[in-house]
């Protein structure tokens, strides 16, 4: 019988020894990710075979399980059946989330005509040029630059790196504004996988900013590296009273913290008109499509 068990903060080095085997894109596979929203979505682990299998299930719809992970060569053939057994046990079929283009293929390859795929657009990450990001140059930037061109002109502000001096403030302010939407169940589940971030920002080793304006803090973001020549970005908020925050906390971020690294992933929109929208608008130079795959039994 495979058992599984809830993420813990020191199950960190399990996780990162399969993130960091291969240099996955998708934004699923940081252990930053699956820990602060490990409480919303029930993530659970299990190792069969050597590979990482986890599962997850959002609110009252049926579990899924991500893409198992191996350090050496996967053995799909092997682990995928496991994995819908123990599933049809309780009354589930086998779902996969988040199976990338190349994922799918050696799924394919492995178990033909076992796994139905189809496209989850909705899903899909966002992925920038840094140096897009830092230089907005161009045409394609001209709305950019004119956010924070007026940002510059009216407010008096400081951007810092993320640290003890202004953790709790961070907490503090994200509380205030969270206050405003009680009831609201996915700004409550945001506010938990904040404080999760926040709480453990050294154990779970992510870098983070904050812009202050007038001594106060105003926006502040999270990321992380994904893999070696991508950062990942957990969390943005601002204060949108203060007109170009989003546009300044965003360009700040990635000119003092990811000038070094080539590619920046900005998570999907969920299918949310307003978020695809405004993640479009910064020209992303690729998108990380993802499937999601049904076990044909």
């Amino acid at each position: 019988m495979v058992k599984f068990k809830d993420i813990q903060l020191e199950d960190k080095t399990i996780f990162d020894s399969y993130f960091e085997a291969r240099p996955y894109e998708n934004s699923e596979f940081t252990f930053t990710n699956l820990f602060i929203w490990r409480l919303s979505y029930n993530f659970q682990y299990a190792i069969i075979h050597d590979h990482l299998c986890i599962l997850g299930k959002y609110r009252n719809l049926y579990p899924c399980a991500f893409t198992p992970l191996s350090i050496g060569a996967p053995d799909y053939e092997k682990v995928l059946p496991i994995l819908a057994d123990k599933l049809r046990q309780e009354g589930y079929p086998l779902v996969l989330k988040a199976v990338t283009q190349d994922k799918k293929e050696e799924i394919e390859a492995s178990l033909p005509g076992k796994i139905i795929f189809r496209e989850d657009r909705n899903n899909h990450d966002y992925v920038y040029l840094s140096k897009d990001l830092i230089e907005l140059k161009g045409n394609k930037f001209r709305q950019k630059r004119n956010h924070i061109n007026k940002f510059l002109k009216s407010y008096e502000y400081q951007y810092e790196e993320m640290n003890d001096s202004n953790l709790d403030e961070c907490i503090n302010t994200e509380l205030k504004w969270v206050s405003k939407h009680n009831g609201d169940i996915s700004v409550m589940e945001e506010k938990r996988a904040i404080w999760e971030a926040f709480t453990n920002f050294h154990a779970l080793k992510v870098t983070g900013g904050v812009i202050r304006i007038n001594g106060s803090v105003q926006a502040f973001t999270l990321g992380e590296l994904l893999n070696p020549d991508m950062a990942v970005i957990h969390i943005e908020k601002a204060n949108t009273e203060y007109s170009g925050s989003f546009n300044m906390i965003n360009h700040l971020f990635v000119k003092n913290a990811w000038s070094d690294v080539t590619y920046i992933n900005r998570e999907e929109d969920m299918g949310l008109p307003g978020l695809r929208k405004a993640k479009q608008s910064y020209n992303p130079v690729k998108m990380v499509k993802k499937y999601i795959g049904f076990y044909n039994d």
